[in-house]
């Protein structure tokens, strides 16, 4: 039997045995005789000493926890910390009541809790995971659990719990591998595959037929063949815009668990999207009013991702804006997601407006938007909740094909999410559409 280290706190005299009080005694009758006497003495004290030391031998093999301090008897399992500490994942060291015992930094940060002692189940309750902690504690099983954290973005983790034996004390090790990188690339391969196949389709047998044509009959005819060419021309444009979206929506998922951490001005992105598409706003015959504020907005986000997300509202709002129309954008700060929710996203009374996506609430957390407004036709109530889903367009479901491949705003609401932002919109039939995505706004260094 494995002894441990001998504590004031936890010797419990009142537990001794029968046989370490009776040494006890007998050394110190020993020493009172070798104090009173000469003869002997020295005989007397020797014994006197090495029944001591028996005595406090006899009394460590029966160190006692007290019930007041629950992690007393933890004391040998909590020298497997350094061991803990070596790994790169996530770790935990259970006890038989299922408390922590160790934890590494890699847990402490990712489950965020600091005090060691508390219940497993004030951290993680996922039943498959604590059923797996009693069975490697009383039945010494190895497991692997898999589980999903619901959250803005799911979390895919598989957790290793084995037993462990230290001594007298039994306890379960917990190791979390994170999976959702690899579950994201097995799904935006399956995903990429499923929509280019069924979205290639019609551009391609378009392609097919107009071929055959220009092969049969158009073959002579030079204003035929030029007119056919000039279709083939933009089924081609369409199929090349379609695998452009369709890559960035893929890169954009599969990064999409792992949030940025740079900085940049939202203003001076916004700017800078405006200035490249004025050559688009010309040839549409379309204004565009801006509208930010003087100094700079700094939010926390990924500079390209941002300027995809302004680019593609504004390509959005060109599309539905009428000819002489205007595109209006605006930039600026605000505060906490209710505040910014308002501001951004309920301007007109008569309109009906949706969240398309909502952030996780969160203290001391302020945001800033870009919101751009066109002055279309308007959007019904019945399609808001649908708009950034992947290939869906209004002008479909109405039987009026504009273009594009429907995927510009789920490409916002992707990049939007890996930003752990909002995404809202709110349309008025009549009068127009506007759309909002807000993003954290960033700390002053």
């Amino acid at each position: 039997m494995a002894m441990n280290r001998l504590s004031p706190q936890r010797l419990r005299l009142d537990r001794l045995p029968a046989a370490a009080w009776a040494a006890a005694a007998l050394a110190v009758l020993a020493a009172i005789l070798a104090f009173s006497t000469n003869l002997g003495a020295a005989v007397l004290m020797v014994l006197a000493a090495a029944a001591g030391y028996w005595a406090m031998r006899e009394g460590e093999r029966f160190v006692i926890s007290s019930t007041s301090d629950s992690r007393a008897e933890l004391v040998g399992l909590g020298e497997l910390a350094p061991l803990l500490e070596a790994l790169p994942d996530p770790a935990l060291l259970i006890d038989a009541e299922g408390r922590i015992v160790s934890s590494n930094a890699a847990a402490r940060r990712q489950m965020h809790f600091e005090a060691r002692g508390q219940f497993l189940t004030s951290i993680l309750r996922h039943p498959d995971v604590l059923e797996a902690v009693q069975g490697a504690v009383r039945d010494g099983e190895t497991r692997a659990v898999e589980y999903q954290m619901p959250a803005q973005v799911d979390r895919h983790t598989r957790c290793y719990v084995a037993p462990v034996t230290w001594g007298a004390d039994r306890a379960a090790m917990l190791v979390f591998h994170d999976q959702t990188a690899k579950i994201s690339t097995e799904r935006m391969r399956a995903d990429f595959l499923a929509n280019a196949s069924h979205e290639l389709r019609t551009p391609l047998a378009s392609l097919t037929l107009l071929i055959e044509t220009l092969m049969g009959p158009a073959r002579d005819n030079g204003a035929d063949r030029d007119r056919f060419l000039g279709m083939m021309q933009v089924q081609a444009d369409r199929m090349r815009r379609l695998l452009d979206d369709l890559l960035s929506l893929s890169r954009i998922e599969l990064d999409e668990h792992v949030p940025p951490s740079d900085r940049a001005d939202l203003a001076s992105v916004a700017r800078e999207v405006v200035d490249s598409l004025l050559p688009l706003l010309k040839e549409r015959n379309v204004t565009l009013d801006l509208k930010m504020p003087a100094e700079p907005v700094p939010v926390v986000g990924e500079r390209f991702q941002l300027a995809q997300i302004v680019q593609n509202l504004i390509d959005n709002a060109v599309k539905y804006t009428p000819d002489g129309g205007a595109v209006r954008v605006e930039v600026a700060a605000s505060g906490d997601r209710e505040e910014v929710s308002a501001l951004a996203g309920r301007r007109w009374e008569e309109a009906s407006r949706v969240a398309l996506l909502t952030p996780a609430a969160a203290a001391n957390r302020s945001y800033a938007y870009v919101r751009v407004e066109d002055s279309g036709p308007g959007i019904s109530k019945r399609f808001l909740p649908r708009l950034g889903e992947r290939f869906f367009r209004v002008e479909r479901e109405m039987g009026a094909e504009r273009g594009g491949t429907g995927l510009g705003l789920a490409i916002v609401k992707h990049i939007v999410n890996r930003h752990r932002g909002g995404f809202l919109v709110e349309s008025q039939p009549g009068r127009g559409s506007a759309f909002a995505a807000y993003v954290e706004l960033a700390e002053e260094a």
